[in-house]
């Protein structure tokens, strides 16, 4: 639908126009209150905050990284536990070999005899290796796990935050939406005033000042129109981009723009709960465990580490019945002297990261507590917004129909009604924004007490 504004000057002069000599006696102007829909055709997708959350946790990308990280955590792990058991190949060799006597300074010790020997070797065999102690390894491990459930947290947070963000996004294409639909109310009062203005002016009772005014005030209801659909198509867009839809889909919201009373929990209820339910300051504990295992990791390389070994197979010249069995096994001890200082300096960068994450952990917990007591607030004036936002429209009403009394009545000029229509306009608009911000800071508030799933539209 296209919303090009006409030029102020051709509504002037259209308003202007000769009225006919037989004017309809004034009428009543009708104070804004109806919907006007828009042109278009019904939506084919039908869309609930729920369904759109669904959407996007299927679809996001950061979801999928999440999922695909704690993968890659599992596979780690599995690589760490690998050290622990026992190793297990087979080996198969064939070579033809040519020793060269006089290479080794031996030639012509057997006159009549070349200095070449050539001669063929075979030696098939298992070999199994298994250690017995290795706390480098152990703690490894044990690392490798606490990282694959530091993951697997993360992916849970991740879908947390996908969530909020969803449902704020589609919050904005509601607020988007409801400003539009009174853009498109005002604009029928706006008309309405005109059209009352015309009729008021062919029998004396208004001026061409009331006239032009009246055009000026349509003229600015449908640049204000203008602005809503395109903040409307921008916030549909963020919000089909977030579920991965096709930019051309169009979309049908089904959520209500509406106040829900909610008490809120007092501020060490919220926090008890906050520290106890949000995934942030455990995940930050349990990134720092695999941290300090780690750490432990790479100073027990120092230690001695003990593992047996052995091997069993055939050797001989061909694989055949002259193929002799042969075997060995035992156990070694390794003890690390000197490896010019590696392992030192991995363990000056572990023991820096161990601080790092202690001072993440600390961050996480002042963040968790400051994000309950924002809320907190924000939730509570949100709620008194509302109510004074009502109680403005409420008020902005009853002056337009006072104004438009007067103005009918022949006693005024349209001026105290474009006044109150636009006190009206902007009530209404305020009151829009007043509801979104109060199912805003809902939302903020799940998400501050780590109770987002649980969240009712």
């Amino acid at each position: 639908m296209d919303y090009r504004l006409p030029s102020v000057a051709a509504t002037i002069a259209l308003l202007a126009a000769p009225a006919l000599a037989q004017q309809p006696p004034p009428r009543r102007l009708p104070l804004p209150g109806i919907v006007y829909p828009l042109g278009s055709s019904p939506s084919p997708r039908t869309l609930s905050p729920a369904r759109a959350v669904e959407l996007a946790l299927a679809a996001e990308t950061a979801v999928q990284l999440a999922a695909e990280r704690r993968e890659e955590a599992r596979g780690r792990a599995l690589e760490a536990r690998a050290a622990l058991l026992p190793s297990l190949s087979g080996t198969a060799t064939r070579a033809s070999n040519a020793i060269n006597l006089a290479a080794q300074g031996l030639s012509g010790f057997a006159p009549g005899l070349s200095s070449v020997i050539v001669f063929d070797t075979f030696d098939a065999r298992l070999q199994l290796a298994q250690r017995l102690f290795d706390w480098s390894a152990i703690q490894r491990y044990r690392a490798g796990q606490t990282a694959r459930r530091a993951a697997e947290l993360e992916a849970r947070l991740v879908r947390r935050q996908v969530t909020g963000e969803v449902l704020l996004a589609y919050l904005g294409a509601l607020r988007a939406q409801a400003v539009m639909t009174a853009a498109e109310r005002e604009i029928g009062a706006a008309r309405a005033l005109v059209a009352l203005t015309q009729e008021q002016r062919a029998v004396g009772l208004a001026t061409q000042l009331d006239v032009i005014r009246a055009g000026v005030r349509l003229a600015e209801e449908e640049a204000r129109r203008a602005q809503a659909v395109a903040d409307l198509e921008q916030a549909q867009a963020r919000l089909r981009r977030l579920m991965a839809l096709p930019p051309e889909a169009e979309l049908t919201l089904t959520g209500e723009l509406r106040f829900v009373p909610s008490a809120a929990p007092d501020a060490p209820t919220a926090l008890a709960a906050a520290q106890r339910d949000r995934l942030e300051a455990e995940l930050a504990q349990v990134q720092r465990e695999a941290v300090l295992q780690e750490q432990s990791a790479v100073a027990a390389e120092q230690w001695p580490s003990v593992e047996v070994f052995a091997d069993y197979g055939v050797t001989g010249v061909r694989p055949n019945r002259f193929a002799l069995p042969t075997r060995t096994f035992g156990a070694r001890v390794n003890v690390p002297i000197f490896n010019g200082g590696a392992t030192f300096g991995r363990l000056v960068a572990e023991k820096s990261r161990a601080r790092q994450s202690a001072l993440q952990v600390a961050d996480a917990r002042r963040q968790i507590e400051q994000d309950v007591r924002l809320a907190l607030a924000l939730l509570s004036a949100a709620a008194e917004q509302v109510s004074a936002a009502e109680q403005t429209v409420t008020l902005a009403q009853r002056e337009a129909e006072l104004a438009e009394e007067r103005f009918a009545a022949g006693v005024a000029d349209n001026l105290e009604v474009v006044r109150a229509q636009a006190a009206l306009s902007q009530a209404r608009t305020a009151r829009v924004q007043a509801l979104a911000q109060h199912v805003a800071a809902r939302i903020n508030l799940a998400l501050a007490l780590g109770a987002i799933e649980q969240f009712q539209w």
